[in-house]
């Protein structure tokens, strides 16, 4: 359940589901969808190519996710030899290269060192990416790691009367055990939810009050482009302000968009 990862804001809930083997020889599975907990299962068709996919054999630190982490660095495991990620320069992860999701988290990746086997060291981090920021700090060993590209990515359509539970989803390759792989996935509707602002400043004021201000961000535009605001994106804009006492209290306040 990802945040936009293509340009344009979806309208729609949208699951990916990516799927790969432990030999380079596996294709591709049949899908099985429930939404009722397993009690009826609905086929959706197969998974799409076999994605470069694997897990964690480290836990990445924490870092900024304005800047490039160039202290940062984690080991993954890829699920089989045959697989292979590369480098990117700087212009190239400007432009969105190596996206991967590690635990709950999207990274950007510059150098891919191999360690042998199926074994990699990931640096030149960029961090946090598409509004992911707050899976910073939620690493652990064994986490998932998916690179992200739109070939191997099967997009589903569940129900919006499924957001807020759990989708389950079965899959079944030729050649695969007897038992099906099964996964639960929580259905948060992530592609539809408007992205947090940032840049949140508080100006004090001669009266002894504060203006408190925001950069908005959108689902509908990721590039910062010179001259130009981020478009909206929704179909109307609004906030709501948390103020927090020291004492504990505090009141909230919803607001519209900003006097132009």
């Amino acid at each position: 359940d990802l945040p936009p990862i293509e340009d344009g804001a979806p309208d729609a809930p949208r699951l990916f589901v990516a799927a790969a083997g432990m030999s380079p020889g596996w294709r591709r599975a049949s899908l099985l969808m429930s939404t009722d907990g397993g009690a009826r299962w609905e086929p959706i068709g197969g998974t799409a190519a076999p994605a470069t996919m694997g897990t964690a054999l480290s836990v990445l630190g924490e870092a900024a996710p304005e800047l490039f982490d160039l202290g940062g660095a984690v080991e993954i495991m890829l699920l089989n030899a045959a697989m292979t990620i590369g480098d990117a320069d700087d212009p190239a992860l400007l432009g969105g290269a190596n996206l991967a999701l590690l635990g709950d988290e999207l990274i950007q990746f510059g150098q891919a060192e191999p360690l042998g086997g199926a074994r990699w060291r990931l640096s030149r981090l960029l961090r946090g990416r598409r509004a992911t920021e707050s899976a910073i700090a939620t690493h652990r060993a064994g986490e998932r790691f998916v690179l992200i590209e739109p070939s191997t990515l099967a997009r589903l359509s569940p129900p919006l009367a499924a957001m807020g539970g759990a989708v389950r989803l079965m899959a079944s390759g030729v050649g695969d055990l007897a038992t099906p792989a099964e996964d639960a996935i929580p259905a948060m509707a992530g592609g539809l939810r408007p992205l947090a602002p940032v840049r949140l400043r508080a100006t004090p004021m001669a009266d002894g009050g504060f203006m408190i201000g925001w950069t908005r961000r959108s689902r509908a535009g990721w590039t910062w482009s010179d001259g130009g605001d981020a478009p909206i994106g929704e179909a109307r804009e609004a906030y709501r302000l948390t103020l927090q006492g020291a004492g504990g209290g505090g009141r909230s306040v919803e607001t519209g968009p900003p006097p132009r």
